[in-house]
């Protein structure tokens, strides 16, 4: 079991201690990650994404940490613990382990490469079985929490108990989105067939690209409301007048009312209530 050093100093410290306490936890979940895989072993481009989702907070929320941690000193740039290696034991740290995860990607790749230039020389059925062997989809019930790692398939769907949780997470819950969103999501990634992450990351990836489709949609005036389906993502879009917009529209509404009374001598107090009724039920507005 992977182990780090926390030293007593973490309670009296005010650098940590005038943090607030879900800033003080994040700094924890930091050690943690540090020392069961090393945060380096995340991806450059996807290293944000994976600390939010372990942290289980959004992105947004993320970025308000990073700058706290930079502030403090307690990390770097890239989001490497400041003076890790200092404060672990030669035979606690994770350089060992980094080092060797590092070392069985550089394998994994050099055995897929090696399997492709295979394949590519075999009849077209062949290879087709060979890929579909080497990368099987999950089902989408029995994958919740694994860490098997996949490439994208057509029949991939999310987990219907770990992505309602990611919606939320990413403050999407109760959003509805077409289906062409989740088409194009899944015919991006087939296309990158090298590609290989958990369940976890493909939702998330999903969950990303939504996000970006609901802002665009917000953004050219259409909205999103209802619940995701995973077996039929409905379209729910449609257009709508802005609040100005609506409020110029009854402006002139009541004055081409009031303009109408004016010309035919109607009443006054048969005009839509706008004003009072007169005394005598006889005052007619004058043009």
């Amino acid at each position: 079991m992977d182990w780090f050093r926390l030293y007593g100093e973490f309670a009296t410290d005010p650098k940590v201690q005038m943090m607030s306490e879900a800033m003080q936890r994040r700094l924890v979940m930091l050690f943690c990650l540090e020392c069961s895989n090393g945060i380096e072993t995340f991806h450059v481009t996807e290293r944000e994404t994976s600390i939010a989702f372990a942290m289980r907070v959004t992105e947004e929320i993320l970025a308000e940490t990073k700058a706290v941690f930079l502030a403090k000193g307690f990390i770097n740039d890239d989001w490497t613990l400041a003076n890790w290696e200092k404060r672990q034991y030669v035979s606690d740290s994770s350089t060992a382990r980094v080092k060797a995860h590092r070392e069985k990607k550089k394998k994994e790749a050099a055995e897929r490469e090696t399997r492709m230039k295979r394949s590519s020389n075999a009849p077209e059925q062949n290879r087709t079985d060979t890929e579909q062997k080497e990368t099987p989809p999950p089902n989408a019930h029995d994958a919740f929490d694994s860490r098997t790692k996949f490439a994208m398939s057509e029949d991939w769907q999310p987990n219907e108990k770990s992505f309602p949780a990611a919606m939320t997470l990413n403050g999407l819950a109760g959003q509805v989105f077409d289906q062409d969103q989740f088409l194009e999501f899944k015919s991006f990634w087939i296309a990158s067939p090298d590609d290989h992450r958990t369940q976890a990351k493909w939702e998330h990836a999903l969950v990303q690209h939504l996000k970006r489709g609901m802002r665009n949609d917000q953004a050219s005036g259409r909205t999103t409301d209802g619940r995701l389906n995973n077996a039929s993502i409905r379209p729910a879009r449609q257009g709508s007048l802005s609040a100005p917009d609506r409020v110029r529209a009854a402006i002139a509404e009541r004055d081409a009312r009031e303009a109408a009374a004016r010309a035919d001598g109607q009443a006054v107090d048969q005009n839509d209530g706008d004003v009072r009724p007169s005394l005598d039920g006889e005052f007619r507005s004058i043009g």
